[in-house]
């Protein structure tokens, strides 16, 4: 292995860190800036929408900047950033560091994964971005926890300056470690269109972001739905997270392997009917059992609820490559993109269900978006039989006719 990847694993922990640090801290940040509770909410809206929008033009614009230099300035840009949201003096600047994070860390991203597949030989390139992308699912199990352990310790400012710590370290390693000169290889807008516009990724990524929408719509406010129906708060709720990102690491590891085995497709419906039952189960837990008893199962829910979820994203980006094998960068950085509007759909769907019905409708509503990705998916899987059958037909009639005179 490349230590050198190791540093961009730092960076891509930095940035998971980052990211869903907000789902553990809601409460804090509620009570230090004097808003509800879906109102803090936003601050994960307004992350995921930067990231969905700025990632593809930003990419594009510094396409043809030294990888070196876009990998350090995107990663010093996002430190820089957590360390002003420790600075926030209301939250209308904690809102703007956000954002600031959120359009850094979509340069950030592309760029290590490109990075990644430079600095190995092909046949080793799958591992390599395995290994970089594994920095967000170790994020889940230590960066997440640690920060919300931080926020109850001290205070929300703490969390954000973890972050910043270890931004500042992974941009030191890559400062020191990575060399320049890395190909560049930059894709242009039009081509990015040109495959969002096919029928079939469309219905691949609307499938990414519906189960995003779902997951999202109790994960973002995973915080007040624990200690609401479960009783956990403070250092439980970061052991809890450490539960849940450890399933989501197994999750991904089984779901690679599910997918290479019995197919994308096959995986995928059994990942979301998953979803959706555990979903369901964490609303019915919550509605019907107090939570001195509810403290006992809704973590084994979360854990095999993080591990469906996870357990996805393999199968989807093996579907995506498989569909564009000639564009697959594009491709899998459209997924990226649809994920985090997942995401902001989902927390913003949360932020509207906890405003008006409270914490334990959550799982229901979420568990809705799940079978609504069925469904695309059934429809994206019939399309796929139906264009099947014509391209087999065309094959057929060109091989019975009789050659031109």
């Amino acid at each position: 292995m490349d230590a050198r990847l190791l540093w961009l694993a730092g960076g891509a922990f930095a940035i998971g860190t980052g990211t869903l640090i907000i789902t553990g801290i809601l409460p804090n940040l509620a009570t230090g800036f004097g808003v509800s509770v879906d109102t803090a909410g936003l601050l994960l809206t307004a992350f995921a929408i930067a990231y969905a929008i700025g990632s593809p033009v930003l990419s594009t614009v510094f396409g043809n900047v030294e990888r070196k230099h876009v990998l350090a300035g995107s990663l010093a840009v996002f430190t820089l950033a957590n360390l002003g949201a420790t600075l926030a003096a209301d939250f209308s600047h904690l809102m703007a560091a956000r954002v600031v994070m959120a359009l850094a860390a979509g340069v950030y991203m592309p760029a290590a994964n490109a990075v990644a597949v430079a600095l190995v030989s092909p046949e080793r390139r799958a591992r390599a971005i395995a290994l970089v992308t594994g920095g967000m699912t170790v994020a889940l199990i230590l960066g997440v926890p640690l920060g919300t352990a931080a926020a109850a310790a001290g205070s929300w400012h703490l969390a954000f300056l973890l972050v910043g710590l270890f931004g500042a370290l992974a941009l030191i390693g890559i400062l020191w470690r990575l060399p320049v000169g890395l190909p560049r290889g930059a894709n242009t807008m039009a081509e990015r269109l040109a495959v969002a516009r096919r029928g079939d990724i469309l219905l691949a990524l609307a499938t990414t972001m519906l189960w995003t929408t779902g997951a999202f719509t109790l994960y973002g406010y995973i915080a007040p739905f624990l200690a609401n129906h479960a009783g956990i708060a403070g250092p439980w709720l970061g052991a809890v997270l450490v539960v849940s990102g450890i399933g989501s690491a197994l999750g991904n590891q089984l779901g690679g392997i599910a997918s290479d085995r019995y197919g994308p497709e096959r995986t995928l419906v059994v990942v979301l009917t998953v979803l959706a039952a555990t979903l369901v189960a964490a609303s019915l837990v919550a509605v019907t059992l107090p939570p001195s008893i509810a403290i006992f199962i809704i973590p084994a829910i979360l854990l095999v609820w993080s591990a469906a979820g996870w357990a996805g994203h393999p199968s989807q980006m093996s579907r995506l490559a498989a569909m564009a094998p000639d564009t697959a960068v594009i491709a899998l950085s459209l997924n990226a993109s649809a994920l985090y509007v997942g995401i902001a759909a989902g927390s913003t769907l949360g932020q509207l269900t906890l405003h008006h019905l409270g914490t334990w409708p959550l799982g229901f509503v979420g568990a809705v978006c799940e079978v609504a990705a069925l469904a695309v998916l059934w429809l994206a899987l019939r399309r796929k039989r139906t264009v099947g059958r014509d391209d087999s037909d065309i094959t057929e009639i060109a091989v019975a006719a009789p050659p031109a005179r």
